[in-house]
């Protein structure tokens, strides 16, 4: 019997995992950890994501010079998505130095983002939008259980940090009988410095699945 093909898009995910994975098993792992805050115990690495500590266990052992370092990383907790555990590699393999700006920016305002804004819309503040538009106490009791901070954002706020570097904020503006419910989210300003455009457009769909599963 033939075997049941993988899917193109699981198969896109796996081979990016598995390249950040060689990137960053090959990486200056004391160097990563200055740039990104997270922690390293010789080939372990753990960084904050979410509030919730993920841990990144890397293959011992180098290849030779210009061939890929064995296996790939194990993921601590397992049951992540693979779409977030990519998120936390990339965090991790970015190069930036400098420190992410305190100024935050909605998603439109980053460079490129036109072409993501239709999927980035539908898949995180539109849900969000949908879900809490005319439901404020719910929106309150789901910012709540996820430990998330109270903002003066909007008709409704609440920050939290997504990386040790990266903040995120979202704003809900209530609707009522003239005006649909608008939802927005933003970040620092200097996000792409450590996410890729495309994982910033993923980063809202994650952020809309915690709130509307956190009741």
């Amino acid at each position: 019997m033939e075997r049941p093909k993988t899917p193109p898009m699981r198969e896109a995910y796996e081979l990016a995992f598995r390249k950040a994975g060689q990137a960053l098993a090959g990486s200056d792992l004391a160097a990563v950890c200055r740039r990104t805050g997270a922690g390293q115990n010789g080939r372990i690495l753990s960084v904050s994501f979410f509030g919730a500590r993920v841990q990144i266990r890397l293959p011992e052992g180098q290849e030779p010079e210009g061939q890929e370092p064995r296996g790939l990383p194990e993921v601590d907790p397992p049951e992540l998505p693979l779409m977030e555990k990519i998120l936390v590699l990339h965090y991790l393999t970015s190069t930036a130095e400098a420190p992410v700006s305190d100024r935050l920016v909605s998603f439109k305002n980053l460079p490129g983002a036109a072409f993501y804004a239709v999927p980035y819309q539908k898949r995180g503040p539109g849900r969000i939008a949908r879900r809490f538009g005319s439901s404020p106490e719910e929106f309150r009791r789901a910012c709540s259980v996820l430990g998330w901070t109270p903002e003066q954002f909007g008709d409704l706020g609440c920050s939290f940090d997504v990386f040790p570097r990266i903040r995120g904020v979202v704003v809900l503006n209530l609707g009522d009988d003239e005006f649909p419910a608008e939802a927005g989210i933003l970040h620092n300003e200097g996000i792409v410095n450590f996410l890729p455009l495309e994982d910033v457009a993923v980063l809202g769909g994650s952020i809309a699945t915690r709130l509307t599963r956190a009741l």
